[in-house]
């Protein structure tokens, strides 16, 4: 007997969420969480979606502010699916959250934080085009958000291709988020070499 192979479900920060991926109400459409041993993850599937064979039937939940330093050990075993901090060198520089799959990144995203001023500046967002379409720029907004709360928010400027835009039009930050609007403070402008 074989391992089923990844089906392609996006991933979703956990719950408890009320509805599926298409709108459908989980307690009228049901659910049923399997495993898939590929991944070494749950799955939560919407049973009517499953039946209607629709396409994004279900999703892998994945703690968004679970993000290990790549310079800390995982305490018991690698996980298959995990997602990685890798610091910048110098304070208030660049840095990368990274989602790995089987130890290999399949997407990242860049960010500039400084702790003094509380700012944020997501750089760049890049996901393999094998997993695209799964979730997991909006898994790494969330990632980053998370590491700066009540940070003011705000990205380099935003590409103007559909599939930016789309991908920008479908977040919902809990805080703001100023696109395509960098707001370096001046401990980032230093250390991108712009002085004050």
């Amino acid at each position: 007997m074989g391992t089923a192979p990844d089906p392609g479900y996006p991933f979703r920060s956990p719950g408890p969420h009320t509805r599926c991926l298409n709108g459908h109400s989980l307690d009228l459409a049901g659910q049923t969480l399997p495993y898939y041993h590929v991944l070494d993850l749950d799955a939560t599937l919407c049973n009517l979606c499953t039946e209607l064979r629709l396409d994004r039937p279900g999703w892998f939940p994945l703690d968004h502010t679970a993000v290990r330093r790549v310079d800390v050990p995982p305490k018991y075993h690698r996980p298959i699916v995990e997602l990685v901090a890798h610091p910048p060198d110098q304070p208030a520089g660049v840095g990368y959250i990274a989602l790995q799959i089987s130890e290999r990144s399949v997407a990242d995203i860049d960010v500039q934080m400084c702790g003094i001023d509380r700012r944020g500046v997501i750089e760049q967002i890049r996901v393999d085009d094998t997993y695209r379409r799964r979730r997991i720029g909006t898994l790494l907004v969330a990632a980053v958000l998370a590491r700066g709360p009540g940070f003011q928010w705000s990205t380099t400027k935003v590409d103007n291709s559909a599939s930016a835009r789309a991908f920008w039009a479908s977040q919902h930050p809990a805080g703001s988020l100023s696109l395509g609007r960098p707001d370096y403070c001046p401990h980032m402008k230093i250390v991108n070499g712009e002085g004050l």
